[in-house]
């Protein structure tokens, strides 16, 4: 790795970003601004100063295309080896790695969600899909379950009437569990219990995995802050 190429039409705030290898650090910038170009040279560069080695840093983002970006953008800085994924990628490794196969992942709460809301009563029977895995996801997000559900909307308005928002919550939940099948909820939440529990599994983790980089931290919900720093 070249120093030269890290560091390169980088401006005095980026590049004491770039600098700040340990600790928390906190990159507030707009879009356009040059974020990704940061994030990835801060991490270049911790790796070319000997900070981590790329084996130990971790970067997590939302989507496939985000984090294949950040995998293309180090490797033309010549640094192989760190793990860059989704958050939902990054926890299907560390429950098969902890805990076993999670068994059949759901691509989509759509199809499961129409049985369930085409069964509610007129007006709200046939409600788009969409809108009940909207809801589902807020509540799974905020670490709710059909038990704490109705309990923790606060200020909340569900797009349907709370108690049938609460029915479709706990049949959702009760058809899957008879299935044998996870949606991307559940793997970030299997895997913060696997952690929580296992003094091993999360000392192992935290030896494997020395720096943690989010991008677009402030877009997290509970469930991946939680699993971020267990």
């Amino acid at each position: 790795m070249d120093a030269e190429q890290i560091f390169a039409g980088l401006n005095d705030e980026q590049r004491a970003a770039v600098e700040a290898t340990r600790g928390p650090v906190c990159i507030l910038a707009g879009a356009g601004t040059g974020k990704t170009t940061t994030i990835t040279r801060r991490i270049a560069w911790q790796v070319a100063s000997g900070a981590f080695a790329p084996s130990e840093i971790v970067a997590v983002t939302f989507t496939d295309k985000a984090a294949g970006e950040l995998r293309s953008r180090l490797a033309g800085l010549g640094v192989e080896g760190v793990r860059a994924s989704t958050f939902h990628s990054a926890a299907l490794a560390l429950l098969r790695r902890f805990a076993g196969d999670p068994g059949r992942i759901l691509s989509t709460k759509a199809l499961l969600l129409r049985q369930i809301g085409n069964r509610l009563p007129p007006p709200y029977k046939f409600r788009p899909a969409g809108d009940l895995a909207t809801e589902v996801e807020w509540a799974k997000n905020r670490r709710l379950t059909p038990e704490t559900y109705l309990d923790g909307l606060d200020e909340h308005e569900p797009p349907i009437p709370a108690d049938l928002a609460h029915r479709v919550f706990r049949e959702y939940e009760r058809r899957k569990e008879e299935a044998g099948t996870l949606d991307f909820e559940d793997l970030l939440e299997r895997t913060i219990r696997v952690l929580e529990h296992d003094e091993a599994s999360i000392a192992l983790g935290r030896e494997r995995r020395r720096d943690l980089t989010v991008d677009e931290y402030q877009d997290g919900n509970i469930l991946q802050q939680t699993m971020a720093n267990p």
